[in-house]
Parts: C-alpha cells; structure tokens; sequence
C-alpha cells in the first residue's frame, strides 16, 4: 500500500512483534486489552509480512462461538494471515473455526460467521484450504437445515473465491461452466505453490501497475 502508516516506522518490527506476543500470552490484563493487542500485533504482522506462529495456535482458544467480542477475533485472525505463513500453520485455525461454528445444530448466524472467516482467511492465503474441507463447507450453500440466506451467501461466495484462486479444489459441480471448460483446455490458471509469487515483465508489468 502507498498510503503512509505509523507501523512502517518501527525499526525491527519481527522483534517488536515477537515481545509484544510475549507480552500478550503472559499479561493478566483484562479482555479489552488482550483485544488490543491481538489488533496491533495482527497489523504488525500483515502489513510487513512477518511470522509470529505460535499466534496462531494462540487464537484457537478463543475461536469459540460463545467467546466474548469473536467476531473480532476471527477479524483479528485473518487480519494477521499472509501467503507466507506455512500452510499447516494455518490449517489448524481454519478445522478450529469450521469445527467450532460450521456444524450442523449450530445458530445460523454462527455458521455464517464461521463461512465468512474462513473466506477472510483463504483470500490471502489460499493453501491452507484442503479438497475435504473446502466441500464440507460448500455444502452450505443452500443455506443448511433452515434454507438460511447468510449462510447460503456465506457459502456461495467461498465457492466464488476458489472458482477464481483454486478450483481443482471444488467439487465439479461447484466448479461452474466458464472455469469447468477453461480447466478441460488447459487454459486455467494453475493456484501459486507456498513461497511462489507471479513475475511479470514488459506490457505486463505495466498492466499490472496501471491496474
């Protein structure tokens, strides 16, 4: 991003981020705090792509539907997920959410939450999604036991984000004419492997800084 932020201003922001998760997972402060930094350190590590793992297994303790302030939680967990964080990282996070709200009982609302939060996630990094969940959760798309309509939204737009990112992923049914055929012809773009990222040059390049 070209807009100017505060955060690009700190001289060693792994080190900065690595004591402030220090400071988070041993602070007795209260919940709102806690919160707070969850924020900062999500920002810190999006915006200059850093690794802070044990975050991540961090969050999963209150990535429960009854947790107090979750869906800030689950903003805060997609806010700190970048391309370069190890899959198996992640995939942890997206089986806690699915588990913990995408079941079959749960409120609609719940379930639709937990959609959107795997979405938020799988936008930015696309390989910690697997063929077996990604269909569970396609499942949805007729809005589930009461025909919901956020919930089949919910669905319906994580089939579109993986007709785009990765449709080897989808179910053929799911996969839908266009993206079906341009598979079949080989004119598909193959999803980007971890620690791949697309080089453009000449008329490309420019396209791409004009976009």
């Amino acid at each position: 991003s070209s807009v100017f932020s505060p955060l690009s201003l700190v001289n060693d922001p792994q080190g900065f981020s690595e004591r402030l998760y220090r400071q988070l997972t041993g602070s007795n402060a209260t919940f709102e705090v806690k919160l707070l930094m969850m924020n900062v350190l999500s920002r810190f590590i999006a915006w200059h792509k850093l690794l802070v793992l044990d975050f991540y297994s961090f969050l999963l303790r209150y990535l429960q539907p009854h947790q107090r302030s979750v869906t800030q939680v689950l903003a805060y967990t997609a806010q700190a997920t970048h391309a370069l964080i190890p899959p198996d990282t992640l995939y942890p996070v997206l089986r806690a959410i699915a588990d913990n709200f995408v079941s079959e009982g749960a409120a609609e609302a719940v379930i639709a939450a937990g959609l959107n939060g795997i979405r938020e996630i799988c936008t930015r990094a696309p390989l910690a999604m697997t063929e077996t969940l990604l269909q569970d959760l396609t499942g949805y798309k007729k809005g589930g036991d009461h025909k919901n309509k956020g919930v089949m939204m919910a669905a319906r737009s994580l089939i579109a984000l993986f007709r785009e990112i990765n449709p080897e992923l989808l179910h053929r049914r799911d996969r839908g004419k266009e993206v079906s055929m341009a598979m079949a012809a080989g004119s598909q773009k193959k999803a980007l492997a971890y620690g791949e990222i697309e080089c453009y040059d000449g008329a490309e390049a420019v396209e791409k800084i004009e976009e």
